[in-house]
């Protein structure tokens, strides 16, 4: 066997797609945190070496519109632009474009590691029903989540939520999440929001570079927040 026999296997990639809030009510130092905190993960993820699962990365901004700001690549590739706030919080439009991107075999491929959707709020969604009674709604029934939570390729891929400051609904940000051992984290100070990606950072770094990156890494919450950081998902199926 010659070398040009031989066949380098690039490492399977390892999906992220970030749900971005970027509403009216983030702006100024609410946005300007989550821009820097996303700086400084993908620094570290570009760090990553000799890694089994290769991280691609994708964001989505929901606010005015919901724009797919970077479609989903190699973090070599990534350039994600500093975020504005503006408008209305289109989330459910930003979950049904997220579940088409990944379901697209031409975007993640069959081979890719079960993907990791992260999602940042402030508030609840202007397209959602429960935003007109959302003490009593049951947003385990809202559509997007629906069909989120009953997609083949994504019902059991990992599901994370940042809550940033008062207005947040975290009886919603549970639903998308659907899972009683992961919290929703509660940024009621900015700090949290960087504390929210250092986690992530920490956990999809490890993951990475495990023995098998299809089984999640979730490092544990109570270790870097506080008590009253964590909301866990209580009477949800």
């Amino acid at each position: 066997m010659g070398l040009r026999d031989v066949v380098i296997k690039e490492a399977r990639p390892l999906p992220v797609l970030l749900l971005i809030d970027n509403s009216g009510s983030m702006a100024n130092e609410k946005i300007n945190t989550v821009n820097l905190a996303i700086k400084e993960m993908l620094a570290e993820f570009s760090s990553i070496k000799n890694a089994k699962g290769k991280i691609s990365i994708g964001a989505i901004t929901f606010g005015n519109t919901v724009e797919v700001v970077q479609s989903i690549d190699k973090i070599e590739n990534v350039v994600i632009p500093e975020f504005q706030a503006a408008g209305k919080t289109w989330m459910g439009e930003a979950i049904d474009k997220a579940i088409d991107i990944l379901e697209d075999k031409n975007q993640v491929p069959e081979r890719a590691y079960t993907p990791t959707i992260i999602l940042l709020s402030d508030g609840l969604p202007s397209d959602c029903p429960g935003k007109m009674d959302p003490t009593n709604y049951d947003f385990t029934q809202w559509e997007p989540l629906q069909r989120l939570h009953s997609s083949e390729r994504l019902k059991k891929c990992p599901k994370l939520a940042l809550g940033i400051g008062e207005g947040t609904n975290y009886k919603m940000l549970n639903a998308f999440i659907n899972n009683p051992e992961v919290p929703v984290i509660k940024a009621n100070e900015l700090a949290t929001i960087t504390r929210f990606f250092q986690w992530v950072t920490y956990s999809i770094s490890k993951r990475s570079v495990s023995n098998n990156p299809n089984e999640p890494v979730l490092e544990d919450p109570q270790e870097m927040f506080g008590e009253d950081e964590v909301a866990y998902l209580i009477g949800l199926s």
